[in-house]
């Protein structure tokens, strides 16, 4: 019956997936009694004809009338048991989350019951549960993806998103007093000075500007901003050797430097231009007296000229297109800093900032919820700043975020676990799991980074001569892997293009930046656990005409593992005529891709045109970053040491090899009536190859920033937008290497 269920999924999830990606217009209002109605009759009648085509499908793959029944039947119920959650979802967003939740479950179920029922023994078994505890987590992370999917299209009603047509109109005396904080280090002083001249053209009666230079050890480039702060009335303090990083200077400027009228703290990056409304539209949200900070979206300026940079661009839209507003149906959004402001009580009562986490901003929203406060997320942007120029900057920066949201979960875990909200913890289930889910994602490149090693490793036994990882398989559950990884894939780019309004071409390349990236953030979050302080990475020094070695040599581990990878992809193409050789190609396709991207955008960032101002800061953005190392090295080695042996003992487990013949899996069930129980003399005489050991099936997951949900099977990453959701599916016993594997091959 498992396997019947788990061809269901099969059938039903990318059937499901198709339907949420077919654009539909939404008529009429969202909320009341009759729309309510309308999406539970709409859900009941789409998930009758998904359980037609279900048993259609498996019918028509050779199962029993018994067992497609059934298997629709899971389909169904699965369905049904979902509606109370997806209420506010149109029929095609239930149906595409359900029935990928289902084909989830009874997936790592029938793994699991394979994994110990098929004669793999001690060694293999043992191998077989390591690698499926990866599935188990890579699932949970698909989930998370494909919940902030789901949401995203197929939400019909919104109940605390402030779209850009809404606006509050209050008297000017009844505005607050706002204080805007813009820290600076290092930055050049044009730069900071366009800041400050869009800060005093903004339409609000009542607010102040304060600057804090945070350490810049060049005098030439704060003194111009003192004396530009002194004429035009804006307060300024350049600190020396002050502790905290930016942290440490936000709360010299609150505890210092404040107007004590202020009632709202506001913070601005020193690159941002702000539009004049920006104070008029988000103060007046503070006139709920629980509302603790609102956050406008990050946005840039100067990426339309440049293939690269406008991709880059969209692969930040996605968190505020696509995570922030689901994040914020829940109350669980985050404050991300520039662009945010925050009521004075409430910041004064938790203490200031943090200054032990280097995403101090996300770090306070969370501090700010648990003690019961509320946050708003804006949809509109009212500033624009400067993306990193370099892509060596842009990896810095991940690695940066990476390492501050491991630091929040070492430090808050215990608050996001499920329970009862009390007086210290009064965070609710949904923002408990948003900023669980949000923390625990950044391990999707770590995890994709896992199975690109176990793919690897595949493909050299494949080629010795081997092929015990992965040639046993029915042809059912090998197709499984390369549909669930393109449906991943699918998802995230149309998701992405729907969302921000990408071409296709932008889409993908974005997707591809994500893809990049995932090796430095795979370091991070190893990183992250052992050690306490953040481990800054250096930017490498170069000229504004880069050569393309360079561009190599500043990548070189993601290059060297795209090598690999080519390697691996030429070693599995030297077995054409078996299964596995041409499936294992396709699943190193598109990790070894996303490690080659890196070397490719670092040259694209160098050579991509830009305005003059922003060309000159390419030039000296190579140089200016100078952050201390502070990390203990021996525990970030031990660190990385353990993950490699992990790695090393599972792939030893699998190829060790087993005393009895291993059981094929079989999706495909016969009529009752004729399906033995053990398997039959015509299947004893093709099984003549030797014994083997557990052959798991081992789907890529390559990671993204971002990041849509994928299926246990599928290769997207996170990032922001993206899934880790690697496929790992202990072998199917042994066929004859030269018999041809045929649907329903016992």
């Amino acid at each position: 019956m498992l396997a019947a269920l788990v061809l269901a999924g099969i059938v039903a999830a990318p059937v499901a997936t198709a339907g949420l990606l077919i654009q539909a217009r939404r008529r009429g209002p969202a909320s009341g009694g009759w729309p309510i109605m309308k999406r539970l009759v709409f859900a009941l009648v789409a998930t009758v004809l998904l359980a037609a085509i279900v048993i259609g499908a498996l019918r028509l793959f050779g199962d029993s009338q018994r067992y497609a029944i059934e298997g629709a039947a899971g389909v169904v119920v699965a369905s049904l048991a979902w509606l109370p959650v997806t209420r506010r979802w149109s029929a095609r967003g239930h149906l595409c989350w359900s029935a990928t939740i289902f084909l989830f479950v009874v997936y790592l179920a029938f793994v699991l019951d394979w994994t110990f029922d098929s004669n793999l023994g001690p060694a293999g078994t043992a191998g077989g549960l390591l690698l499926w505890l990866c599935e188990v987590f890579a699932a949970l992370l698909a989930s998370a993806y494909l919940w902030e999917i789901c949401d995203a299209l197929g939400s019909e009603q919104w109940r605390r998103r402030l779209s850009r047509a809404e606006t509050v109109r209050v008297p000017d005396a009844e505005l607050p007093f706002v204080s805007l904080h813009v820290p600076a280090h290092n930055e050049p002083p044009d730069m900071v000075m366009d800041t400050l001249r869009s800060l005093l053209r903004l339409d609000y009666p009542r607010y102040e500007v304060v600057v804090i230079d945070d350490n810049t050890d060049d005098e030439a480039l704060w003194r111009p901003v003192e004396a530009w702060c002194a004429r035009h009335g804006a307060k300024f303090a350049h600190l020396e050797n002050w502790p905290g990083y930016k942290s440490g200077a936000l709360n010299y400027a609150l505890r210092e430097m404040t107007d004590p009228r202020a009632e709202i703290i506001g913070v601005v990056d020193s690159d941002y231009q702000l539009k004049p409304g920006f104070l008029r539209r988000c103060a007046p949200l503070f006139a709920d007296s629980w509302v603790g900070f609102t956050q406008a979206p990050q946005d840039y300026r100067g990426w339309t000229r440049s293939g690269y940079y406008r991709r880059l661009y969209y692969s930040y839209e996605y968190f505020f297109a696509v995570s922030q507003p689901s994040r914020n149906e829940r109350d669980g959004a985050i404050f991300a800093g520039t662009m945010g402001l925050i009521r004075r009580v409430a910041l004064e009562q938790l203490g200031g900032w943090d200054d032990w986490c280097i995403t101090e901003d996300a770090e306070l929203s969370l501090r700010l919820l648990r003690a019961g406060w509320s946050g708003l997320t804006v949809d509109e942007s009212w500033g624009q700043g400067i993306m990193p120029l370099t892509f060596e900057a842009l990896k810095g920066q991940r690695y940066r975020w990476c390492f501050g949201g491991i630091q929040l979960l070492r430090m808050h875990w215990r608050s996001l676990l499920p329970g009862q909200q009390t007086r210290q913890n009064r965070l609710s289930t949904g923002q408990r799991w948003s900023y669980l889910s949000g923390g625990v994602q950044w391990y999707g490149d770590l995890l994709g980074l896992v199975f690109f090693v176990f793919l690897l490793a595949g493909t050299a036994n494949l080629a010795t001569g081997g092929g015990a990882l992965f040639r046993k398989l029915t042809a059912f559950l090998v197709a499984t892997v390369p549909v669930l990884v393109l449906l991943g894939l699918v998802r995230a780019v149309a998701l992405l293009r729907r969302s921000t309004g990408a071409s296709w071409r932008d889409a993908i390349g974005a997707f591809f930046i994500w893809q990049s990236t995932s090796l430095v953030v795979a370091r991070a979050s190893v990183l992250a656990l052992f050690a306490r302080k953040a481990a800054f990475l250096r930017t490498p020094k170069t000229s504004e005409k880069t050569k393309w070695w360079e561009a190599l040599r500043a990548n070189w581990a993601e290059s060297a593992l795209g090598v690999l990878g080519i390697a691996g992809i030429a070693g599995a193409l030297t077995k054409p005529t078996e299964l596995a050789g041409p499936l294992l190609a396709a699943l190193l396709l598109f990790p070894t891709l996303g490690m080659l991207a890196a070397p490719v955008n670092s040259w694209a960032a160098q050579r991509a045109a830009l305005p003059p101002d922003l060309s000159a800061r390419r030039t000296t953005e190579w140089r200016r970053t100078r952050e201390r190392r502070a990390f203990v090295r021996g525990a970030a080695v031990g660190g990385i040491a353990t993950v490699s042996a992990v790695v090393v003992a599972a792939v030893a487990l699998m190829l060790a090899p087993g005393s009895r013949q291993v059981r094929t899996p079989q999706l495909v069930n016969a009529p009752p009536a004729t399906h033995p129980a053990s398997p039959s003399p015509a299947h004893s005489s093709q099984t003549r190859t030797p014994t083997v050991s557990p052959s798991p099936t081992v789907s890529p997951s390559p990671t993204v920033s971002p990041s849509p949900a994928t299926s246990p099977s599928s290769t997207s990453s996170p990032s922001p937008a993206t899934s880790p959701a690697p496929s790992v599916t202990p072998s199917a016993g042994s066929l004859a290497d030269s018999s041809p594997v045929t649907a329903g091959a016992p």
